[in-house]
């Protein structure tokens, strides 16, 4: 029986997830993700929203596991009432483990103390930029932190249902005359669900892609959902990976697996090892 590539590597991202507790889940990343010809820059990782329902250690245990380093972290993980030094302690225990909390979101900024504490926040943890969703009549004092503290903040697109952000193109709109620290949080299921072209949108705003979302979802519409297995959606990911090989894309990009929220290893581990399939063809 015939198999097209994208079946292979489907199928390959299943063997990895069934290796459960084996030699290559245990083992670090690689400092960047495989690829036979050294085109892929950046760095899998993965969006603590993920593991929503489990401890911070459950999240340290289980990126380990599925051979990540990078995080972003989600508020179910730490409050963003969280002291400096819980901050800052939480940030210690990843560190030991030889993970990196890079990141910090989603994170809501609907008044000016909201803008403060998630600077604040993310300053005490370590992070090198917020994913986050600022009122529009906030984003001056946004810009204003960001030039202080030298964190960028990569807005989100939220797709069908969100003013304020739906898709790339109206974060870019917002943004394109700001300090060039001021940018997005690609999220390519977000964009698919609301009909916008993430592959035309990686190439767009390339300059101001500073945080990336992998997911696959269901269909191309409000209705769409992030599918429990890599690969089984409408995402046509060797295109995806191919555009950010193209705008030479170095930073993080996590999973952000959203369904199976009671059990979501097995599936995180899948999307990981689908992914992985996906680089070494470039």
């Amino acid at each position: 029986m015939k198999l097209s590539r994208r079946s292979f590597f489907t199928a390959a991202g299943l063997s990895a997830a069934a290796l459960g507790s084996g030699s290559l889940t245990n083992s670090p990343s690689l400092a960047k993700e495989p690829s036979e010809s050294g085109k892929i820059l950046f760095d899998l990782g993965i969006a603590s929203y993920s593991f929503r329902k489990f401890s911070p250690e459950k999240v340290i245990e289980w990126t380990k596991r599925a051979g990540l380093k990078y995080v972003s972290l989600k508020d179910f993980h730490l409050p963003l009432t969280a002291s400096d030094a819980e901050c800052a302690d939480l940030a210690q225990k990843f560190e030991k483990e030889g993970l990196k909390i890079y990141s910090c979101g989603v994170v809501y900024m609907k008044n000016e103390e909201e803008v403060e504490n998630a600077f604040r926040y993310a300053k005490a943890l370590g992070c090198s930029s917020i994913i986050g969703v600022p009122e529009h009549k906030y984003l001056s004092l946004v810009e204003k932190k960001v030039k202080e503290t030298d964190i960028r903040i990569a807005i989100h697109n939220h797709g069908p249902g969100d003013k304020r952000y739906p898709t790339a193109a109206s974060v870019w709109e917002k943004v394109r005359s700001m300090d060039p620290r001021v940018g997005i949080a690609l999220d390519i299921g977000h964009s698919v669900r609301i009909g916008e072209d993430p592959i035309n949108a990686i190439h767009q705003y390339k300059d101001r892609i500073f945080d990336f979302h992998f997911k696959d979802v269901s269909s191309a519409d409000k209705a769409g959902r992030c599918t429990a297995m890599c690969g089984t959606g409408v995402i046509d990911f060797p295109a995806i990976i191919k555009a950010l090989v193209e705008i030479g894309y170095n930073r993080v990009a996590p999973i952000e697996y959203e369904t199976l929220e009671n059990d979501p290893l097995p599936g995180v581990m899948q999307y990981v090892g689908f992914i992985r399939g996906m680089c070494r063809m470039f």
